[in-house]
């Protein structure tokens, strides 16, 4: 992953999803705020994270901090609002058959 600083190009490496959460996490922030200005009151922010993880980032490898931040904040609400819906559903039934 690599960040331009002027003629300066630097590599940042994270060393774990939880650092590159923590690095993204201001992004997120600002998504949940969007959410709930759009009436979309239980989607946490590690919600927003995990339907970006497993259905836009799952494939790809060698993406920038500038690409993560961007998907973040252009996320269509009501395909994250379905995801978690979808998911609820799932973890309820399990739930249920246990």
């Amino acid at each position: 992953m690599g960040v331009e600083l002027g003629d300066l190009m630097l590599d940042v490496k994270f060393e774990s999803q939880e650092e590159l959460y923590q690095r993204v996490l201001p992004a997120l922030k600002s998504k949940r705020k969007l959410l709930l200005l759009d009436g979309f009151k239980s989607i946490k922010k590690s919600d927003i994270w995990e339907f970006l993880r497993e259905t836009k980032w799952s494939n790809i490898n060698g993406l920038e901090l500038c690409d993560l931040v961007d998907d973040i904040l252009n996320a269509d609400n009501t395909a994250i609002y379905e995801y978690c819906s979808k998911r609820k559903e799932k973890d309820d039934k399990e739930k249920t058959m246990k």
